[in-house]
């Protein structure tokens, strides 16, 4: 994707909100923290609105004069952010110390985010797991997802805190919102250890389903059924997808209790249908529970065996992914 406004628009910019007297008045207060950018109202969503126009107009501007824009979390020094990555990159920590510990003062998050990480590995500095978390946590107030994401490993991993799972599924949970892949991909593994529990298995099957799709190798393990693509189909099954969803959720829960689940039954094994989608493509979301989970040939000859018989009540224009 070319890099135009329509292009930095669409990044996730952080912005602050203060409420009472300051220097633009008595009202909200609007800030963007990569930008010298600020706007006021007495009403909330219109001081948003306001500060989202000055920020698409200062954008246009510097593109126009060919000027560099600065990456969500890079902070208003951002040029002396991206030094300080440089620096980093190239093992001089020291320097990438300096900067990033001069960019906390302008609330740069990813800053806080990374002296945290150099704590926690010891690059640079002593290998402190307390002032890790304590500037992990002060990024976390800006919601940054490296921050969350290296908050919930301490808390799953017994990193310098004592293990706390609900701490790690909170923090992993942040992250996930922020499209972290490897987030993603943890949170799934805890989730859906589990798979009496719908709920978690929902959650648990969406993240991921995520981290397949964002290229996580061992996601893309994990799913089967994520390395296969829909094909086209000259003759689609009309009867069937005109139907209501009940209706074709009824004929799906039917075929599986049928022709699949007394096989997985007589091995110690069950499958659960976690979600069943019909817009704008038939998509089913299947989990083994029992021995069938983390079997091989489940994965393999199981899912070819469902995938068929799907396809005879449907068609063959059917994704299938099973955990």
């Amino acid at each position: 994707m070319s890099k135009d406004l329509e292009y930095y628009l669409n990044l996730d910019y952080p912005f602050e909100c203060y409420s009472g007297e300051h220097e633009l008045g008595d009202a909200y207060l609007v800030e963007y923290l990569d930008f010298d950018i600020k706007a006021a109202s007495e009403d909330y969503e219109e001081a948003v609105e306001l500060a989202r126009t000055y920020l698409k107009e200062h954008i246009k501007k510097q593109l126009e004069l060919g000027k560099e824009i600065p990456n969500p979390h890079e902070g208003i020094r951002f040029m002396e952010h991206r030094t300080a990555l440089e620096a980093y990159k190239n093992k001089d920590f020291k320097k990438a110390f300096e900067i990033w510990s001069e960019e906390v003062n302008y609330k740069n998050d990813q800053a806080m985010a990374n002296l945290g990480l150099m704590y926690l590995k010891g690059e640079g500095v002593e290998k402190d797991f307390s002032k890790a978390k304590e500037w992990f946590e002060k990024s976390s107030e800006y919601d940054n997802d490296s921050a969350n994401f290296n908050l919930a490993l301490m808390y799953q991993t017994k990193i310098g805190v004592e293990e706390d799972v609900n701490k790690a599924i909170d923090y992993f949970r942040k992250a996930v919102r922020k499209e972290h892949v490897q987030a993603a991909f943890r949170l799934a593994l805890i989730l859906l250890k589990d798979r009496q529990n719908l709920e978690s298995l929902k959650e648990g099957f969406d993240c991921m389903i995520k981290a397949a799709q964002n290229g996580h190798v061992m996601a893309k393990v994990q799913l089967t059924g994520s390395d296969k693509n829909l094909e086209d189909v000259s003759e689609l099954n009309q009867f069937f997808r005109a139907q209501d969803l009940p209706t074709q959720l009824e004929k799906v829960n039917d075929a599986l209790e049928r022709y699949i689940r007394p096989i997985l039954k007589k091995d110690g094994g069950d499958i659960v249908l976690i979600d069943y989608k019909n817009e704008p493509e038939i998509e089913l979301r299947l989990a083994y529970q029992g021995n069938c989970v983390g079997c091989s040939i489940a994965s393999t000859g199981t899912y070819e065996m469902i995938k068929n018989t799907i396809e005879q009540i449907i068609d063959k224009r059917v994704r299938i992914f099973i955990l």
